[in-house]
């Protein structure tokens, strides 16, 4: 049985990447912060930190490598089978990280706001790719674009992302795909994978 551990945060990406897969899981409700220093849970991540999937005995934390092994294992078409698409996966998954998560918790943690100016340089390489296709790989949904708007979904750019002309209706798109709705859900049935 996979086990999800983590309530909040970025195990949130992780969810909805089981829920595209189809995967059957148990959700393990661990918040950041509280949960995650008892013996308990640094027996399972010495790291202290959420998400952490348990995949049949095989431990992984950090959300990227997380999704990245669910897609390989169990995604189908989430993770493309060509190797040239599969470095394209990977190098939109660290831009996502770099470019857009990195500057929103450091702004978080520094309480200033976050370069708009560099912001939209950064959106200026999400515009370029989806100018030409639906999808950062083409015409259909992978774990690329999973992680990409999961990070967009943050507050500081939903707005922004919603509203542009040209990231909105991709952004759109990937938010109102059903297996998120199924995880962002206030109301959860029995056996789903929550």
């Amino acid at each position: 049985m996979i086990k999800l551990y983590g309530k909040n945060g970025r195990s949130f990406r992780c969810a909805w990447m089981l829920e595209e897969a189809n995967v059957t899981y148990e959700r393990v409700p661990i918040k950041y912060g509280t949960d995650t220093s008892t013996p308990e849970f640094l027996a399972v991540n010495p790291n202290g930190k959420i998400p952490v999937l348990d995949d049949d005995g095989l431990v992984i934390f950090e959300s990227l490598a997380i999704n990245i092994h669910v897609a390989r294992q169990y995604g189908g078409d989430l993770w493309p089978e060509e190797s040239n698409d599969q470095t394209r996966t990977i190098q939109w998954m660290a831009w996502a990280l770099g470019e857009l998560e990195g500057p929103h918790d450091a702004s978080n943690k520094s309480g200033t706001p976050i370069d708009s100016i560099k912001l939209e340089r950064s959106l200026d390489a999400l515009r370029h790719v989806l100018g030409s296709s639906a999808y950062l790989l083409g015409d259909r949904f992978t774990v690329a674009d999973l992680n990409t708007a999961a990070i967009l979904l943050r507050p500081s750019y939903a707005k922004i992302a919603k509203a542009d002309s040209q990231i909105g209706s991709w952004f759109n798109r990937c938010i109102n795909r059903e297996p998120l709705l199924r995880v962002t859900s206030p109301i959860k049935k029995t056996g789903d994978g929550s």
